[in-house]
């Protein structure tokens, strides 16, 4: 019987910042330090990632892990948790500030990526969820909370290589890369790790649960970190579809344009006196672009197409019914 070696403590206390990091990110709203003890889990054993079954021991562990994240820069936001009877303060990450970098695909990759993706089922995502985020169709049921966050044995590996700037080799489709990791990314169900190829000299995007076997790691300090390594805007999901193009025209409500702007990937085509203004969006899946409307609530209204417009208000009257 082969007996797996035990783990360091800095391993299993990575993967719970890692799994603290996944939970800020994929919520809508600020989550309480209760609902983040949960939904990171409870430690079974010193070879476990979790926090203690102690609660003030869990809290002590959560503390100390908010000011790693902290000192690392991690965009952690603070605020009122709603719907407590009694002032609750919450935690999150807004995906805007924590995001996938653009990947350059082609519009056949992104099909592909799209038919590929709507073909599974994320562990510890709600199936809704997934496929709004993915662009598929959602009928009728139920949504669960998140219970679990995938968590790749060489995460522990990438995540020292960001932090401590190490080069990192491994094996990615079948090919020995050599990568300068300048950023973990959680999107979408799937951890991505985003840095500089050296054997393409060039920028490359990795999924970090397609990376065979194990990272292994030159000594810190290998590269420098470059200054606009972050802040690249997210895969845009309402992209993913194989139907015809079409450019939607999104009104957006003055407090919300510089993140619309981000949000979206594109800068504003109008700006009214108000400080309103008009996006411009191409779109080729009408429930993954609904889905976005939706994110700004009453802040956003489509103007055009017609038919665009008209199949939101469709979609809203059934709901209302």
């Amino acid at each position: 019987m082969v007996v797996e070696p035990r783990r360091k403590p800095e391993q299993v206390r990575l993967e719970r910042l890692l799994r603290l990091i996944a939970a800020l990110i994929d919520t809508p709203r600020f989550l309480s330090i209760e609902e983040l003890l949960d939904r990171v889990g409870t430690a079974r054993g010193e070879d476990s990632a979790g926090y203690p079954q102690n609660g003030k021991s869990a809290k002590r562990a959560f503390h100390r892990d908010m000011n790693e994240l902290a000192e690392a820069g991690i965009p952690v936001i603070s605020g009122a948790v709603l719907g407590r009877e009694r002032d609750t303060w919450g935690y999150r990450i807004r995906k805007q500030d924590y995001s996938l970098p653009e990947m350059d695909l082609e519009f056949d990759e992104l099909a592909a990526l799209h038919r590929a993706a709507t073909a599974v089922r994320f562990d510890g995502v709600s199936g809704s969820e997934a496929l709004w985020k993915l662009g598929g169709r959602v009928g009728e049921g139920t949504d669960a909370e998140l219970a679990a966050v995938p968590v790749h044995p060489v995460l522990v590996d990438l995540f020292q290589a960001v932090t401590e700037q190490r080069v990192a080799e491994f094996i990615y489709n079948d090919q020995p890369r050599s990568v300068e990791p300048w950023t973990l990314a959680f999107d979408r169900g799937h951890w991505y790790v985003v840095g500089h190829d050296r054997g393409r000299n060039d920028k490359r995007t990795f999924r970090v649960d397609r990376i065979e076997g194990e990272a292994t790691l030159s000594n810190p300090g290998a590269f420098q970190q470059p200054e606009d390594a972050t802040g690249w805007v997210p895969l845009q999901p309402w992209q993913f579809g194989t139907n015809p193009a079409v450019t939607a025209r999104l009104r957006v409500d003055a407090d919300q344009v510089v993140w619309a702007a981000r949000y979206l990937g594109v800068e504003p085509s109008e700006r009214d006196q108000d400080g309103s203004a008009v996006f411009e969006v191409v779109v080729r899946n009408q429930d993954a672009f609904r889905h976005t409307v939706l994110e700004f609530l009453e802040h956003a209204e489509i103007l055009d197409p017609p038919e665009l417009r008209a199949d939101m208000i469709a979609w809203l009257e059934g709901i209302a019914r």
